[in-house]
Parts: C-alpha cells; sequence; structure tokens
C-alpha cells in the first residue's frame, strides 16, 4: 500500500503558555500516558491475565533559552515565590514547511524543577534554563494551518559568562564560577473514584545549595567570615547574607535579569587543593545554603 504523506522530523514545532508562544524553546520532550498494569496467575493456564489498574502522565521537559520572552519568566518567577502556580498550555509539531500536523495540548500543570545551568566566566555559552512540569490532562489531536514563532532579539544578550554576583558584606569580585542549581516541588496524585485522571497537588519545595568559586587572592576576607560562622557561632537570623545574580548584557552595563538568594549561610569552605608547580590559579570552594532562591528583574526585549 502506498503512503499518501511522508514522515517528517521532529525539529519543527512550537510552545505556547496560556495562549502566548514562548521564544527559543531548544527542546521539549514528555507528556506521555505510562500505565500500572496489573497481572493475575491463573490455575490451569500457562498464561498470565492483565489489566491497566492506574495510569499516569509523564513529567513535561522543557530546554528555553534566557530570552524566551516575560510569560514563561513569569510563570518560573511566582512559582518560586508561592511554591506552585497552575498554568495550560500546547505544542505544535509539523513538517519541514511549517504546516501543522499534531497538537498536544496540556492544562493545568505546577513546574516540579527549575534547573539553572552554571554560571562561568570563561565559558562561552548562551544561558539555557531545564524546566519540568507535571500536567494533570494531556490531549493530542490532529493540527491544520501554519506553525508560526516567536523571535526576540534579547537572547543573544544572555551569555553565560557575563553576570555579577553580590553577597552583603562578602569580596565577590574575584568569583569565577557558580555551579549550576536545581530547585524542584514535588507533587501528589489525588486519586478519586469517579474520576479517571487523578488530581495533582503541591507537595514539598526545596531550594537548592550554592557552590562557587573564589580567588585565593581573598582568601583572608573569606576565610574570617567563615571563622566567624563556624567557629564563633554567628549563625542567627541576624547573621545570615543576602545575594543576587545579576545577569548582565554584553557591555556588561545594562542588566537583563536579576536573581536573588535570600537568608544564606556557610555549608563549607575549603580552601583548595595545593599541589607543587600547578598551573591553574588558586582558588576557594564555597558553598551557601539558600532559604529562598527568586527571579526579579527580567528584560524581555534587549
Amino acid at each position: 500500500m502506498a503512503l499518501d504523506q511522508r514522515s517528517s522530523t521532529a525539529g519543527k514545532f512550537n510552545f505556547t503558555l496560556d495562549g502566548a508562544q514562548v521564544a527559543f524553546i531548544k527542546s521539549f520532550s514528555g507528556c506521555d500516558h505510562e500505565g500500572d498494569v496489573v497481572a493475575n496467575d491463573l490455575s490451569g493456564y500457562s498464561f498470565q491475565s492483565k489489566h491497566l489498574a492506574n495510569f499516569k502522565t509523564t513529567p513535561g521537559k522543557v530546554k528555553v533559552g534566557a530570552g524566551m520572552g516575560k510569560h514563561f519568566w513569569d510563570w518560573m518567577k511566582a512559582s518560586l515565590e508561592a511554591g506552585y502556580v497552575r498554568k495550560s498550555g500546547s505544542v505544535i509539531w509539523g513538517d519541514f514547511d511549517y504546516n501543522a500536523r499534531t497538537e498536544l495540548t496540556w492544562s493545568d500543570a505546577l513546574i516540579t524543577s527549575i534547573a539553572l545551568p552554571a554560571f562561568d566566566a570563561s565559558a562561552k555559552a548562551a544561558v539555557e534554563i531545564d524546566v519540568e512540569f507535571q500536567a494533570e490532562r494531556v490531549r493530542i489531536a490532529k493540527a491544520s494551518g501554519k506553525i508560526s514563532s516567536t523571535y526576540k532579539a534579547g537572547q543573544k544578550a544572555f551569555l553565560s559568562n557575563n553576570w555579577r554576583l553580590e553577597i552583603d558584606g562578602l569580596n565577590c569580585t574575584r568569583v569565577s564560577k557558580i555551579d549550576a542549581m536545581t530547585w524542584k516541588c514535588s507533587v501528589a496524585t489525588d486519586h478519586t473514584g469517579p474520576q479517571r485522571e487523578p488530581q495533582i497537588v503541591p507537595a514539598k519545595a526545596v531550594v537548592p545549595d550554592m557552590k562557587l568559586y573564589v580567588s585565593a587572592t581573598d582568601f583572608a576576607d573569606w576565610s574570617a567570615a567563615a571563622e566567624k560562622w563556624f567557629i564563633a557561632g554567628d549563625t542567627t537570623e541576624q547573621h545570615h547574607y543576602q545575594g543576587r545574580l545579576t545577569l548582565l548584557g554584553p557591555n556588561m552595563k545594562d542588566v537583563m535579569a536579576v536573581i536573588e538568594f535570600k537568608n544564606m549561610g556557610f555549608k563549607s569552605f575549603k580552601r583548595g587543593a595545593l599541589t607543587q608547580n600547578d598551573e591553574k590559579t588558586a582558588q576557594m570552594e564555597v558553598e551557601f545554603y539558600l532559604e529562598q532562591m527568586l527571579f526579579s528583574e527580567y528584560k524581555a526585549d534587549a
């Protein structure tokens, strides 16, 4: 039998959130259905009787550039502030000529993970954020028309080596790298008799630790602060640090976005290994715990 329609690649799609297009979606996966299968052993038969019990929808996974636009940024921002915010959206994909073929719609989704990349002063990569969300309902239908997309020039200004870290009371001018960080919020499912699809509710939000690397040139100042924290016991609420990470434009002046870190405290302070004739610059490794991580200022269109 001849095929009247050829296959297409998986590289032509767009992503919308509450009807608004999101820019610089690099990849999308998930929102698939999986079931729990129950097997029954039967007397006198050499096979098992099987049937489907509960089923679930796998998390949606998105890799998005920092120039995503304010709509998606605000969803992440609100989730970090409140712990959860429900949103609905869709993904439409099609063929090479951008003819829409299939639409996946999802509703009442909660963000379960926001993974920030490492910020390295020696890197050359664009800023991309990995986001996972759990939807209550997912539907797939045939699509028509053309796939359209939104381009925001601001993505070009978001680079992982253009940033400024500030922590009140600490000299951060020689911080060279901040490791990747992932905020998480687990969800619980609520199964009820008359409903085939369970509801999802937020369960617990977990704020990540922050690990950074500082030139040993500032060892005296940083070690003095660590000694007050660990040895002197200055670890109460009034001794917490407040910090902010400012993402800068290529001129290192324009503010593209700001991420705030609330109530920071030393978790570990390491002077770094010493090796004879080492050709690397000496650095300290410092790790802080955070009570809150918040997104604040955002320049959507640079």
